[in-house]
């Protein structure tokens, strides 16, 4: 008895011994795979044909702007803080979360989740004094975090509305006015979606007239809807949703939508919902988060747990790799472009944050300075960068291949800041993850 429990025992040991020889072969494997490297032939004269949101230059109407390209159209700011910081204007308590702010018309849009329960604010920019709040019952969902709402609420100028997402999948439109709710839909119930793992946090997408939102089902991964009263226009695709905003461009003469799923790139006409591309993008967990980076004909995405970053060429025939990099990586923060080249804060869970200079068409590394903590996020605002730590540093330098030419840096806020911060009207914007938004005053 005792004999036959010890052989099975040790058959046992030598297939988990076995398994586990496999299992780091194969890692080893998919490690040391070589990447592709590759310089993209880029049309410097097609330019950013980035699809915008209407209005005022100096507004930041939603993800990582009016264009969702991580630039401020806003310079009318004092440009150099090493010898005065900028001063605080106002700070108010929000409720956790990761979304950022959206700001219009002296007006400023966030979200936040407080005891079981999401209130979107709308406050005046100048004081931070509430204009209204329209809250509704949704948990706090830690989610590997503080919890609360990841998705930044989105600006429809001209219509005066706004919309925005619980990470549970309701989508709400809301009158700029007064707060009022015009319409809901659920991701689930309504467009037969599946809530990923850590909620949904893509923030919809407005451009040419419809509403692109993922709510990642089998048959519409993809779905555009009326603006103005939710319907679904067109759905398409089949991807599991991941957290990673899309984007809106212009190519070939097309109207195009891009979304950074768990599959990877996928394309699609805004009209009608025809898939144009796709490019598969295998990441652990199938986590894809960063908002990916278009310029002329090319997209930039990048990914945490290291995978690392590629270059996607587009074409009449589909989508090719020019070239991988295992030299930036991005859990969650988005690469923005100057120029010929990018700029993005590397880290992930286990390596310490990097503020980056990289080649667009190639991937080079130009320089990188070391950041406080493992991630954090840097949007562009004229010749500048302003870069917000996972600490709540905020640091100012110039968006130079030359090198990082620090001009200057103070402590905006405490705690962990995971939203990407915003500049519109001579303010900057910073949030962390407890709850606490700042206003900073850039004039």
């Amino acid at each position: 008895m005792f004999q036959h429990l010890n052989l099975k025992t040790v058959v046992r040991g030598a297939f988990i011994a076995a398994l586990g020889l496999v299992c780091l072969l194969l890692l080893e494997t998919s490690c040391s795979r070589k990447l592709k490297s590759g310089t993209a032939q880029i049309d410097r004269k097609s330019g950013d044909k980035a699809l915008p949101l209407l209005g005022r230059a100096d507004e930041w109407l939603g993800h990582l702007g009016s264009l969702r390209n991580g630039r401020s159209g806003d310079v009318n700011w004092r440009q150099d803080w090493r010898d005065k910081e900028p001063e605080l204007l106002w700070r108010t308590e929000l409720g956790s979360g990761a979304a950022g702010v959206a700001i219009a018309n002296g007006r400023v849009l966030a979200i936040g989740n407080a005891s079981g329960t999401d209130t979107v604010y709308c406050l005046r920019a100048a004081d931070g004094t509430k204009i209204w709040s329209f809250s509704y019952s949704c948990p706090v969902g830690k989610r590997m975090f503080e919890g609360g709402p990841a998705a930044t609420p989105t600006i429809d100028s001209g219509a005066r509305r706004v919309y925005v997402l619980s990470h549970e999948g309701e989508l709400r439109c809301l009158d700029m006015a007064n707060g009022i709710e015009l319409w809901m839909r659920h991701y689930v119930r309504d467009l037969g979606g599946k809530m990923p793992q850590y909620g949904f946090a893509a923030a919809p997408f407005l451009g040419d007239g419809v509403l692109i939102v993922q709510p990642g089902g089998e048959s519409n991964s993809v779905a555009a809807l009326d603006p103005e009263t939710g319907e679904t226009r067109w759905s398409a695709g089949s991807d599991a949703s991941s957290y990673s905003a899309p984007i809106g461009f212009e190519y070939g003469g097309r109207k195009m939508v891009a979304v950074f799923n768990a599959y990877g790139l996928a394309m699609y006409s805004l009209v009608g919902g025809e898939e144009l591309g796709r490019f598969r993008w295998q990441t652990r967990y199938n986590i894809n988060a960063a908002t990916p980076c278009y310029f002329a004909g090319h997209v930039f995405i990048v990914s945490g747990y290291g995978k690392g970053g590629g270059l996607i060429a587009l074409h009449e025939d589909g989508a090719k790799l020019v070239y991988e990099t295992r030299d930036t990586v991005c859990q969650f923060q988005s690469p923005v472009r100057a120029g010929e080249f990018l700029y993005m804060v590397s880290g992930d869970n286990s390596t310490r944050a990097r503020l980056c200079c990289v080649r667009f068409d190639n991937g080079d590394v130009k320089w990188s300075e070391p950041l406080g903590g493992n991630r954090g996020n840097v949007i562009l605002a004229g010749d500048k960068l302003v870069a917000v730590t996972e600490k709540g540093e905020a640091l100012l330098c110039e968006a130079t291949p030359a090198g990082f030419v620090d001009r200057g840096r103070f402590q905006a806020l405490g705690g962990r800041c995971w939203a990407p911060p915003a500049i519109a009207e001579g303010r900057l914007y910073v949030r962390n993850n407890a709850g606490r938004l700042a206003c900073i005053n850039l004039r």
